[in-house]
């Protein structure tokens, strides 16, 4: 049973005495570097030249937001817009059935994609009937796998994913740092995307 992450996390200790917390396993996880995106295995999971912009990123300090001390990332996709597999591998979970809008938590659309080198990605909020593949198929990189949609724990239409280091545990503490080789644009201190900033797909 693969258990989806949504778009809500955990979150830090509160102290008494108003001082911060020393820095944990999460946070260390969150503050680590991303490596050089020009060697990053992954590409963004859109069609080359489409540009769409990161709605939320990594590890946001406010507990209240749902990557709180997760490693993922929100595109703004739209409902039906095309989702591509980041990288080559084997499908090993994939969900449909569920309507756009509901906003119910646990009525999450996926697919969940295993790499060769056991890490995994999770591409999550898809549309009903979005499915392009499913469970067993070998993928190529840049293969169309689904169509983006709204499902399950959303605020709106978008495309939520996380890297796994492998398929020991789909929580924040087996999340992964995530670049991507062909994204024009503006990258933070660690070379992770920024909230906010739009990225092209490049060839």
């Amino acid at each position: 049973m693969v258990a989806v992450t949504a778009c809500s996390g955990d979150s830090d200790p509160v102290l008494a005495d108003g001082q911060a917390p020393k820095p944990d396993a999460r946070t260390l996880r969150c503050t680590q570097q991303f490596g050089d995106a020009a060697a990053s295995p992954y590409r963004l999971p859109y069609p080359v030249g489409r540009t769409y912009r990161v709605i939320q990123s990594y590890c946001p300090p406010n507990p209240a937001w749902g990557h709180h001390n997760w490693l993922a990332y929100d595109f703004d996709l739209q409902i039906g817009d095309t989702v591509l597999a980041s990288r080559a591998g084997r499908v090993f979970a994939a969900r449909d059935g569920f309507d756009d809008g509901t906003r119910r938590c646990g009525e999450e659309n996926w697919v969940f994609v295993e790499h060769d080198d056991r890490s995994a990605m999770q591409y999550v909020h898809l549309t009903r009937g979005g499915l392009l593949v499913q469970e067993g198929d070998e993928v190529t990189q840049g293969q169309p796998i689904a169509l983006s949609g709204d499902s399950g724990c959303s605020s709106g239409p978008h495309l939520h994913v996380t890297l796994f280091g492998d398929r020991s545990g789909f929580g924040a503490e087996n999340t992964i740092p995530l670049n991507y080789n062909n994204a024009s644009g503006a990258l933070d201190v660690r070379n992770g995307l920024v909230e906010g900033r739009p990225y092209t797909a490049e060839p």
